[in-house]
C-alpha cells in the first residue's frame, strides 16, 4: 500500500513538472514575440559575404541594430527589424517620419554620416550589427577593428554604389540572411518586382522622353544614365542624356541635350528659390522643358525615393513615370504639381514597408 502511494505521487510529481516546464517555454517564447525576437529556424552561426568581400560569421540573431545610411533603414524595416533599432541617423529618421514610423526617443540619433563618423558615439550605442552603405561610407572599412573589438559585427552593403535594382537585391539578401530571414527577404524582392513591372507595363507604349535630373545648378550636377537615377528614368519611360554617373555638365551641354523635363532636388531649400536658380542657367528658357512648363522640383520625400537605393526605390521609379506619363496613371498633367510634397507622395505614390502597390 504504501509503495502504491509513493509510485501515485512520484507520476503526479512528474506529471506537474512536466506541466511547469511547458508553461514556462511558452511563457518565454511569448516574451521572446513581445520583444521582437524573431523564432527564424535559422540556425546560427551563419557565414554571409558583404559588398566588400568581406566573410563575415554572425554566431546569433543580432538583437540590436545600428543604422548609419537610409538605405540600411530601408532594408531593416522592410524586413521587419526596426525594434532592435538602438541606432539612427537623422535622415532615416526624417525618411522613417514620412512613412508614419515612429522613432523612441531613447534610441541614438547621429547627425554625421558622411565624412565624420562619431565612431565613439557608435560604441557607446553598442548595436551587436551595423550596417554600413559601401557607397559612400568606406573609410569605415579602416575602423572595422576598433569596432570588432567593442563587440560590433559591420556588414557593408552596396549601398550609393549601386547602378540598378540588382544590387539593392543583393544588398536585401545580404542583410536578410545576416539576420536570419532569408524567405522575407525574397518576399521583398518579389514585392519589388511587382512594382516594378507594373511600371514597366505602364510606360511601355508611351514615348520615351528626355529627362535632365539634376542636384545643382552652378555647376550643373547631373544624375548620368549610368547612375541608379538613370537607370530608374529608363524604367520609368525617360532617358537621361548625359553619360556617366554624376556629370558635371554646362549649360551648352544642357541646351544641347534639349530636355523634355527637368526634375531636380531642391537644392536651395526652397521651391521658389530653387526654380529662379534653374532659371537662372544661360539658354534655359529655350528647352523644351521649360517652354512646356515641365520643370519640377522634389520635396525631401520624393528625392528620397528616388536617390536612396533601398527597398523603397522602387516607388521612385512610380513617381517618375508618374510624372513623365501621367496620362498612363489616370493622371492630368495639371495633377502633377511643380513641387512634388511628401503629402502628394503619400497621396498618390503611396509608399509602404510592405513594399505594395495600393491603387484603389
Amino acid at each position: 500500500m504504501v509503495r502504491g502511494i509513493s509510485k501515485t505521487l512520484i507520476v503526479g510529481i512528474t506529471i506537474v513538472i512536466a506541466i511547469a516546464i511547458i508553461a514556462i517555454y511558452y511563457t518565454i517564447q511569448s516574451n521572446i514575440a513581445g520583444q521582437g525576437i524573431k523564432n527564424t529556424g535559422i540556425e546560427y552561426p551563419v557565414t554571409v559575404t558583404d559588398y566588400l568581400g568581406r566573410n563575415i560569421t554572425i554566431y546569433s540573431q543580432p538583437t540590436t541594430l545600428g543604422i548609419i545610411a537610409p538605405d540600411c533603414a530601408q532594408i531593416i524595416y522592410t524586413l521587419g527589424f526596426g525594434n532592435r533599432v538602438v541606432l539612427i541617423d537623422v535622415y532615416s529618421e526624417q525618411l522613417l517620419h514620412y512613412l508614419n514610423v515612429t522613432v523612441p526617443g531613447n534610441i541614438t540619433t547621429i547627425s554625421s554620416i558622411y565624412e565624420s563618423i562619431p565612431i565613439e558615439t557608435i560604441i557607446t550605442a553598442h548595436p551587436s550589427l551595423l550596417c554600413v552603405d559601401a557607397g559612400f561610407q568606406p573609410q569605415l572599412e579602416q575602423d572595422t577593428n576598433e569596432l570588432s573589438a567593442a563587440d560590433i559585427t559591420l556588414i557593408f552593403i552596396g549601398g550609393t554604389a549601386n547602378t540598378n535594382i540588382t544590387g539593392i537585391e543583393n544588398d536585401v539578401m545580404l542583410m536578410a540572411k545576416a539576420l536570419g530571414v532569408p524567405k522575407r527577404g525574397e518576399e521583398i524582392i518579389n514585392n519589388m518586382s511587382g512594382v516594378i513591372n507594373y511600371v514597366r507595363s505602364k510606360v511601355l507604349s508611351g514615348p520615351r522622353v528626355t529627362v535632365a535630373y539634376i542636384s545643382w545648378y552652378n555647376p550643373i550636377y547631373a544624375a548620368g544614365n549610368s547612375s541608379f537615377v538613370g537607370y530608374y528614368i529608363a524604367i520609368a519611360g525617360g532617358y537621361d542624356p548625359f553619360s556617366g554617373m554624376y556629370p558635371t555638365v554646362s549649360s551648352s551641354q544642357l541646351l544641347t541635350a534639349n530636355p523634355d523635363y527637368i526634375i531636380a532636388d531642391n537644392f536651395m531649400g526652397n521651391y521658389t528659390a530653387t526654380l529662379q536658380a534653374i532659371l537662372s542657367i544661360p539658354g534655359i528658357n529655350s528647352t523644351n522643358a521649360a517652354m512646356e512648363n515641365h520643370i519640377y522640383i522634389l520635396g525631401n520625400f520624393a528625392e528620397s525615393l528616388i536617390e536612396e537605393p533601398g527597398p523603397l526605390s522602387v516607388y521612385g521609379a512610380l513617381l517618375l513615370a508618374m510624372i513623365l506619363h501621367p496620362s498612363a496613371f489616370g493622371l492630368n498633367s495639371t495633377a502633377i504639381p511643380h513641387y512634388i510634397s511628401a503629402q502628394w507622395v503619400n497621396q498618390y505614390v503611396r509608399p509602404n514597408l510592405n513594399i505594395t502597390l495600393n491603387n484603389g
